[in-house]
């Protein structure tokens, strides 16, 4: 089970978005529980769920953004067989956890019942090893979910859906942020996007130090 946050304390149905997701582990997790906390902030400390074997917690002086924080995930776990990646302002159903256990395959790119698609999805080994991390040059969020999933169609990898079930408090980053800098970013790499498309770009251009401080949010 692997987790990274955008933000440190999204607040949802009483308790952080961090705590909302570790609480319905209500089976013994054997892998690793790692948690990007991209807030810049060092006030808060995750309490290990009982039935959570090792967790993980790793901060940033300066937020990655979520793709980095995501490759970070994986770069930082390369023997798993799989990758279950969730927004910090994500709730998992009770039994959810054992659907995703069962059913997510190491081949494919698993999504879960939440809206959008990309707030708690599951990477296979394989859909790694063919289409590479997720592309930082869409830093620090909106359209890298996009570019990835052009470049796991064109390695024809089965995307998968499967019946677990998942709330996201909906676009939760737009209104715990500057607006103007959030619209600023989200057009940005809108055009990005389209440029990729436009030239039958499939590469990961990767994060750069100009982009990094041309979109900031901090």
């Amino acid at each position: 089970f692997f987790f990274s946050s955008r933000r440190r304390h999204t607040r949802f149905r009483g308790v952080t978005g961090v705590q909302t997701c570790a609480l319905p582990i209500c089976f013994p997790v054997t892998i690793d529980f790692v948690i990007i906390n991209n807030s810049g902030t060092k006030t808060w400390t995750p309490t290990k769920p009982e039935q959570v074997e090792r967790l993980w917690h790793i901060e940033v002086p300066y937020g990655l953004g979520l793709q980095a924080a995501w490759n970070l995930i994986i770069k930082a776990t390369p023997y798993a067989p799989r990758w279950l990646l969730v927004n910090d302002d994500c709730e998992f159903e009770p039994g959810a956890l054992e659907i995703i256990d069962r059913e997510a395959s190491p081949t494919n790119l698993t999504f879960t019942q939440c809206s959008p698609v990309w707030s708690a999805f599951v990477l296979g080994e394989e859909v790694v090893r063919k289409v590479g991390l997720f592309d930082e040059a869409f830093y620090p969020l909106y359209y890298c979910d996009n570019d990835y999933e052009r470049r796991v169609d064109k390695e024809g990898i089965y995307k998968m859906h499967i019946p677990a079930k998942v709330h996201h408090i909906n676009s939760a980053t737009k209104y715990h942020n500057n607006e103007v800098r959030n619209n600023y970013t989200f057009e940005r790499n809108r055009q990005l996007l389209q440029r990729k498309i436009d030239t039958n770009d499939y590469s990961e251009h990767g994060w750069t130090l100009d982009i990094r401080r041309e979109n900031r949010w901090d």
